[in-house]
């Protein structure tokens, strides 16, 4: 669920609320976004995902969380999603169709942190996996399978 709104390192571009499929910003009297129906987020991270500033923090879990900014900023984990899907494999802004560029030091991500902010999320895959449920991309395609 989105929890923070980084204002100092948002850039105001509304990529945010422009991008939210359910419409849980909106753009405050200084211009810069605001949570204004935090229950209404499904989650799915678009907003962090498109955010060039890294401004954006969304928890791992569908309730709100008390999490501060101070504590976001400890556990370095701003821009990991971004970082994750590969937005920033290419110029900043143009996401997969600018030039590629080399990055270093992508945080936490590429090391399996259990204990920090994604602990959730990689506990779920863990108790997925021992339910014997499946990453469908590592094996080949079973004949006649719906894939939904």
């Amino acid at each position: 669920m989105i929890e923070l709104v980084f204002e100092d390192r948002c850039t105001q571009c509304g990529k945010c609320e422009e991008l939210c499929p359910s419409n849980v910003f909106d753009i405050g009297a200084k211009g810069f976004p605001v949570i204004a129906r935090q229950e209404e987020c499904s989650t799915c991270y678009l907003c962090e995902a498109h955010c060039p500033a890294d401004a954006l923090y969304v928890g791992p879990l569908r309730t709100p969380q008390p999490v501060t900014h101070e504590h976001v900023l400890k556990l370095e984990v701003l821009g990991d999603f971004r970082r994750g899907v590969g937005f920033d494999r290419f110029a900043p802004g143009a996401y997969s169709y600018g030039e590629q560029v080399e990055r270093t030091g992508s945080g936490p991500l590429g090391a399996r942190d259990t204990s920090g902010a994604n602990a959730a999320i990689y506990a779920a895959l863990d108790t997925a996996r021992e339910r014997g449920l499946v990453d469908i991309r590592e094996r080949k395609p079973i004949a006649r399978e719906i894939v939904i």
